[in-house]
């Protein structure tokens, strides 16, 4: 679910009324993707869906958007998958109503309860063999994860919208709900009244009013994720424009766009173009080119990858990229398990940053690279990997679904390079076992583990499992040797337990005389130290173009004990600690944190000549950081942020 740039002149002319892209979009949008009131749910795949294949499903709605209520049928024909098959089940909400269940035209038994259709099949089925049966219901769907199925109005006017990711799709349609099996194929007829247009997945074939009522015929021939599915009704106003294919061909863009909005979604046309160039260039062509992308407004607060058709609540720069790139990454590579949901949200949140790349590379590209680190390092803790998948919240968390899902993807490309890493993603895209189906985080490891000629298994261990970022402290000293060239100290501080140490390759610049030199240190552990220089520089910088998520304090010289003559007191914010060097050592040296009224907060009793006190407790304000020895004391102002 749900991300270019203050639009410079000389990048295009296209782009010279656009709106300014917003770089914090990740954060925003994820905020109301995962909001507080949603609650944990218990839903588990029913261990009998292996038993059978879903090949086909006609799904038949009949709606108003002016009221809560939907009927229809769903005719689903399958192939059995064992032998010795008497009993299908579908998911379908109790507070729903199973009005029959017919089979060769031929009622047969089932029982509804427990969110579950039971239907018992009159002949046991031999493996192999297909067959189909059509479900009738009604009711008035409940909301459960961001909707499943909303009624609302714009500008007075009803709309209805549905959004079932995750679990929400057994709200308002018989399925089975499953992120084992795709539906090879679908086919949606969506009845309403005259006056609204109905969006949903693949081509529209046919459109027919007739006493009264619209029925639109919707066909779509992928596989598709049950979650997928949706539908839209409104008194839409629709357009279309076509986008230039690599191979030649050309793809339809299809909107259905509420009529206050039009003006505005028709102004939007060449930044939808150049976000699909974007993709279509790095990674593979658009998947479903023979049918359509489009977008279908809804009143959500964000958007909805729904394949072929992204439910959008307006047509924002970043919100279009991030549900677009959900089309290869989600939609055409679906993840196959909700513990896995960086395989998603990850990627369309770094497939954002590409967008900004190649066609903003400049401050906003920058910007984007900054915010996803303070993102990340505003909190010490948390995985990509989501272990209770009952949470819906903490699927789509913000900051560690989203913005940590897709750094690790842009640290996993500094590791590799480029030519490596997007070949690893293609290879990913083109493996014929997952395209059109399911992925596993092992099986993406592998695709680049491949590219890469190298093991990652230590990397997603401490950036997938593992919690945290490294804080990088570093010093940098005349070769003792050679005191003409320079030596660099590295150590680091994790800021979470899980992993001890994050072995990364580091990238620092060096400066002499306005000049600069790029170099690469593998850090493997504590302490460790590189020969940096075969002469004295102006200066170093860590990281410049912002590719790791850590902290680091100032990369300063080390100082030399033995020359110091009087107290020095050295803030170390980043490590939540002060340092403090002294000329002469007796044991009885003592620090003190004295709030401003006068407080003494805490006194710590020096251990050495180089001693360091943590100032961790400390609350935000202004303190008084002050030092005493036998003969003389020092003091020193902290603020603490």
């Amino acid at each position: 679910m749900k991300k270019s740039f203050f639009v410079f002149l000389i990048v295009a002319a296209q782009f010279a009324n656009a709106q300014a892209p917003d770089p914090d979009f990740t954060d925003k949008m994820a905020l109301t993707e995962g909001r507080s009131h949603l609650k944990s749910i218990h839903f588990t795949e029913s261990d009998d869906y292996a038993t059978y294949d879903l090949t086909h499903q006609r799904l038949n709605f009949s709606v108003d958007p002016a009221i809560n209520l939907i009927s229809g049928s769903i005719y689903s024909t399958f192939k059995f998958l064992k032998a010795d098959v008497s009993q299908i089940r579908f998911d379908l909400s109790s507070t729903m109503v199973t009005d029959s269940v017919k089979m060769n035209l031929k009622k047969i038994a089932f029982e509804h309860s427990a969110n579950k259709i039971s239907i018992n099949l009159p002949v046991v089925a031999t493996k192999g063999s297909e067959a189909s049966v059509e479900v009738f219901y009604h009711g008035s769907p409940t909301q459960s994860g961001f909707g499943s199925y909303f009624t609302s109005k714009h500008s007075s006017i009803p709309v209805v919208w549905t959004l079932s990711e995750p679990y929400g799709a057994m709200d308002w349609w018989p399925c089975k709900q499953s992120l084992a099996d795709k539906i090879d194929s679908i086919d949606v007829f969506i009845t309403n009244p005259s006056q609204y247009k109905a969006a949903s997945n693949g081509k529209l074939v046919s459109e027919e009013v007739n006493l009264g009522k619209r029925t639109a015929h919707w066909k779509h021939r992928f596989p598709i994720a049950t979650y997928l599915v949706a539908i839209a009704i409104t008194n839409y106003e629709t357009y279309s424009h076509f986008v230039d294919l690599p191979n030649g061909g050309k793809v339809e863009i299809l909107n259905y766009i509420y009529p206050e909005y039009l003006t505005t979604a028709k102004s939007k046309m060449l930044e939808t173009r150049d976000i699909m160039d974007v993709f279509n260039r790095k990674f593979i062509p658009y998947p479903f080119a023979s049918e359509k992308y489009g977008h279908a407004q809804f009143g959500w607060g964000g958007g909805m990858e729904h394949q072929t058709m992204s439910f959008m609540n307006n047509l924002q720069f970043e919100l279009v990229a991030h549900e677009m790139a959900h089309q290869w990454f989600g939609d055409y590579i679906t993840l196959a398990s909700w513990h896995d949901i960086w395989l998603n949200e990850g990627f369309a949140t770094f497939l954002t940053g590409i967008v900004y790349e190649n066609l903003f590379n400049s401050t906003y590209w920058q910007n984007w690279k900054n915010n996803q680190i303070s993102s990340v390092t505003s909190s010490p803790g948390g995985s990509v990997y989501v272990a209770d998948t009952t949470d819906i919240s903490r699927i789509f968390n913000s900051r560690l679904s989203y913005v940590k899902g897709g750094s690790l993807l842009h640290m996993l490309r500094w590791e590799m390079g480029d030519q490596k890493f997007f070949q690893g993603i293609k290879n990913y895209l083109n493996d014929p076992t997952i395209a059109n189906g399911f992925a596993t985080q092992e099986k993406f490891v592998k695709h680049m583990e491949t590219a890469a000629d190298s093991s990652f298994t230590e990397y997603f261990k401490d950036w997938y499992y593992g919690e945290g970022y490294p804080t990088y402290k570093f010093t940098y000293f005349p070769d003792p040797i050679n005191p003409s060239k320079q030596r660099l100290r590295i150590s680091q501080t994790p800021s979470h337990s899980s992993v001890s140490f994050f072995e990364m390759h580091l990238p620092f610049r060096i400066w002499k005389n306005g000049e600069y030199t790029d170099i690469r240190l593998h850090n493997t552990k504590q302490n460790q130290e590189f020969a940096i220089s075969n002469q004295p520089f102006d200066k170093i910088e860590f990281d410049p173009n912002k590719w790791l998520i850590a902290k680091s304090d100032q990369i300063v010289p080390v100082l030399d004990i033995s020359q110091i003559i009087e107290i020095q007191i050295i803030p170390e914010y980043t490590f939540n600690r002060i340092r403090v060097l002294l000329p002469s050592f007796s044991g009885k040296e003592t620090l003190s944190l004295i709030d401003i009224n006068g407080r003494v907060l805490h006194t710590s009793v020096l251990q050495s000549e180089d001693s360091w006190v943590d100032i961790q407790a400390l609350s935000k304000g202004i303190y008084i950081a002050e030092v005493q020895t036998k003969t003389h004391n020092k003091t020193m102002k902290l603020v603490v942020n």
